[in-house]
């Protein structure tokens, strides 16, 4: 098999998975955790990618503490839903006027919450050589019904 062939089943394989895997996860377990801290401090040290950490502003010491956001559901994956809810509480602290944070931190912030939600929240395309097969296949179809009519008349 060729490289690219083997890229583009991989990428049809991992957006399967990870709809297969969104939808086997219900909207508790996937809300519930944002309220466990405990939880959230161990997922964030086992899946740290799935956070986006949101600096006060401040002195040095506890007014500079970080904020995390998250961006995946419990299990590890990348979740439109959270993903969504990081993004209502990013506009309620732009919305907020009392300096705690930086404004351009939060639109840059929210910018990239925005490109990962229009990224996940897409149906799953069909890779270009199912779409291939499957015009072959209409393709054999029409010409056998064609032969089909031209015998007929």
């Amino acid at each position: 098999m060729s490289k690219k062939i083997i890229e583009e089943n991989l990428e049809m394989l991992e957006e399967l998975i990870r709809t297969a895997a969104s939808n086997l996860v219900g909207e508790d377990e996937t809300m519930a955790f944002l309220q466990n801290k405990d939880l959230r401090d161990r997922l964030y040290g086992k899946f740290p990618e799935c956070y986006v950490s949101l600096k006060r502003m401040g002195r040095i010491g506890r007014d500079s503490s970080k904020y995390m956001l998250p961006v995946c559901n419990r299990a590890g994956i990348t979740d439109p839903k959270v993903i969504g809810i990081s993004i209502k509480v990013i506009q309620k602290l732009m919305s907020d006027s009392s300096g705690m944070y930086d404004v351009n931190d939060l639109k840059t912030i929210l910018s990239k919450l925005e490109r990962k939600q229009n990224v996940y929240s897409k149906d799953i395309p069909k890779p270009p050589n199912q779409a291939g097969r499957k015009a072959l296949v209409t393709r054999m179809f029409n010409n056998v019904k064609n032969h089909l009519q031209s015998t007929r008349n």
